[in-house]
């Protein structure tokens, strides 16, 4: 989908009427469990009101905001991430896999008696009617648990005096979430939390293991165990993770006499690496030109065909002609 895409559709349910649901994703030694939050009544509008706004703002109000996939993720603003690799960790798939519409009744409540609020891993939340709405997930932290064994002081309306508030446990929610569902269609607006909690590393690290593979083939390194050793590295891993599935050098078939040359050529990349004694491989000795590699494969040096300057282009929005 297109930026405009989405926002439309978010309009078209938002406009409409619905209803808010929050189901309890709980994470135990049996793996995931999705229990219903039995939202009273008079307790839904609020919550509705919470997240739709929430989504408005995020979203739909933001005329800023543009769409790209999360394996081309950079650290540009004001971006809405397509989830768009093959696989899902454990932790993202209880999210793509909830069907509302099937699953609905086969859904228990949470019960205090039975269910451990402790175990609460997120929030699923549903923004719609019966036939059709959005899905928000939220990571839920231990800080935004009160619990019901904590010591709670209130002040009353128009009293000076704190007393003691009577609670169970007690969850705070503030309309905050970092993925978006619309139809099967999954949107990351937080890639941070995306990776630190959400079991994407791991992902991450296999993908960047295809694409060292994929390198490995095209013979362009010196010593690919180099490179190998680096992609076990999360924080390098990300950045390889992305090459093979949005690199042009790959889709393009690019000879690697033409690659080497070009790095030896190309004003952004001269002395950025070190070659084998017979010139035809490219040497990673420095973590400088590791970087240098990846943005190299990612096709970030290019020439302006209106000015003829040489630049680096850390994100690309690729132009495809009428």
């Amino acid at each position: 989908m297109t930026i405009e895409n989405v926002k439309a559709k978010i309009q078209e349910i938002l406009s409409g009427s619905y209803s808010a649901q929050i189901y309890l994703v709980l994470k135990n030694e049996n793996g995931f469990e999705i229990r219903l939050a039995d939202i009273a009544d008079a307790t839904e509008p609020e919550l509705r009101n919470l997240f739709s706004e929430s989504v408005q703002a995020q979203i739909s109000e933001n005329e800023d905001l543009s769409v790209c996939n999360l394996s081309n993720a950079d650290d540009r603003a004001n971006t809405l991430f397509h989830y768009d690799y093959e696989e899902y960790p454990d932790e993202l798939s209880i999210f793509k896999n909830f069907n509302l519409m099937i699953t609905i009744d086969e859904i228990p409540k949470f019960n205090f008696e039975y269910d451990n609020i402790s175990s609460l891993y997120g929030y699923i939340v549903y923004l719609g009617s019966l036939t059709e709405g959005i899905l928000l997930f939220k990571k839920h932290y231990p800080i935004s648990l009160i619990k019901r064994e904590c010591f709670l002081l209130g002040l009353k309306k128009s009293e000076e005096r704190f007393e003691k508030i009577n609670n169970d446990d007690i969850l705070r929610l503030n309309g905050d979430f970092q993925l978006i569902r619309i139809g099967e269609d999954i949107y990351v607006t937080d890639v941070k939390v995306l990776e630190r909690n959400l079991g994407f590393n791991e992902l991450v690290i296999r993908e960047a293991a295809t694409t060292v593979g994929a390198i490995d083939e095209l013979g362009l390194l010196e010593d690919i165990q180099v490179l190998k050793d680096s992609a076990e590295e999360v924080s390098f891993a990300r950045k390889l993770s992305k090459v093979k599935k949005t690199s042009p050098i790959f889709a393009n078939n690019i000879a690697k006499e033409v690659i080497v040359q070009f790095t030896k050529t190309n004003p952004g990349l001269k002395g950025a690496f070190k070659y084998s004694e017979d010139g035809l491989t490219i040497r990673l000795d420095t973590k400088k030109s590791k970087e240098a590699f990846v943005k190299l494969l990612n096709d970030a040096f290019l020439r302006s065909e209106l000015t003829k300057e040489y630049y680096e282009a850390r994100a690309k929005d690729n132009i495809k002609s009428a």
